[in-house]
C-alpha cells in the first residue's frame, strides 16, 4: 500500500460508513481495483476513525447516556442506552461466529452486486411506511430488537450496516431523521466491538513500522466521516433517500453487467 491508496481508501471509508451504500462493498471494489489487498491494521484505522467521528458528533446524547448510567447505577434504566445494548447483541453474537465463514465466502464482488441491489429495494419500500415516531425516546425495546436483528444482515458485504437498520427503522414508523441518529449511535457499539477485535490480532511490530499510515487513515476518515454525518443529520429530512437508492441499483446493475 502506498499513501495514494492510504488515502483513497480513508476517503472512501469515511464518506460511505454512514451513508446507505455499504462502506465495506466500496472497500472490496476499490481494493480490487487498485490491486491491493487492504492490510488488517489499516482496516483497524478506518474504523477507529470513523468511531472517533460519530463520537465526537453524538458527545451530547454520550455524555447524557453516561450520566444516567453513573446516577442510576444501571445500564438499563435509560431507556436509549438499553436499546443500543439489545440491538447490537445479535450482530455481536453471529459477527464473531461467522467473521471466518464471511471473509473466506461473502467479501466477493459477486455478493456485492446483488446484495448492493437487493437491500437498495430493501430502503426503497421501506421509504413508503407513515413515519409516527420522531423521537429517539420513542423506541421501544421491541423496535430496538428488530433494528438489531437486521443488522446482522450487514455482515454481508454490499448490504449497508446503515442502510438495513435505517431501513428496518423506517418500517417500525420512525421518520428519516430518527431512525438515521439511531442507526448512527448504533455504529457506536457495533465499530467498537469490531476495531477491539482486530486489534487483538494484530502484530504490534506492524503497528509501529507503518505508524504513518495508520495515523492518516485515522485522521481521514474522521474527518471525512464527522462532515459526512453533519450533511446526513441535517438535510435527511430535506432530501430523502432516493439519492442513494438509485445509486444502488445503478452501481449493482453495472457490477452485474461486468461481472456476468
Amino acid at each position: 500500500m502506498n499513501y495514494i491508496e492510504a488515502v483513497l481508501l480513508a476517503i472512501v471509508q469515511g464518506l460511505t460508513e454512514f451513508l446507505p451504500v455499504s462502506s465495506s462493498a466500496h472497500l472490496i471494489l476499490l481494493s480490487d481495483y487498485l490491486g491491493s489487498n487492504q492490510n488488517l491494521f489499516y482496516d483497524v484505522s478506518l474504523h477507529l476513525g470513523t468511531l472517533l467521528a460519530v463520537c465526537f458528533y453524538f458527545r451530547q446524547d454520550l455524555i447524557s447516556i453516561v450520566t444516567s448510567i453513573v446516577e442510576d447505577k444501571s445500564l438499563f434504566k435509560n431507556q436509549l442506552s438499553k436499546n443500543l445494548i439489545i440491538a447490537s447483541i445479535p450482530t455481536l453474537l453471529l459477527g464473531f461466529i461467522l467473521i471466518d465463514f464471511i471473509d473466506l465466502y461473502l467479501r466477493t464482488s459477486e455478493v456485492i452486486a446483488f446484495t448492493t441491489i437487493i437491500f437498495g429495494l430493501v430502503l426503497f419500500f421501506a421509504t413508503f411506511k407513515p413515519s409516527a415516531k420522531k423521537d429517539l425516546d420513542d423506541i421501544s425495546s421491541f423496535d430496538a430488537l428488530i433494528i438489531g436483528l437486521s443488522q446482522v444482515f450487514a455482515l454481508i458485504p454490499g448490504t449497508s450496516r446503515s442502510g438495513v437498520t435505517i431501513s428496518a427503522g423506517l418500517f417500525l414508523g420512525l421518520d428519516n431523521k430518527t431512525a438515521s441518529k439511531f442507526s448512527f449511535l448504533l455504529a457506536i457499539p457495533t465499530i467498537g466491538a469490531i476495531a477491539a477485535y482486530q486489534l487483538v490480532t494484530v502484530d504490534v511490530e506492524y503497528l509501529i513500522e507503518y505508524a504513518q499510515f495508520n495515523l492518516l487513515g485515522i485522521t481521514i476518515s474522521f474527518l471525512i466521516a464527522y462532515g459526512t454525518i453533519e450533511f446526513f443529520i441535517t438535510f435527511i429530512n430535506k432530501i430523502g433517500f432516493m439519492p442513494f437508492i438509485i445509486y444502488r441499483i445503478i452501481l449493482g446493475l453495472i457490477l452485474v453487467y461486468l461481472l456476468f
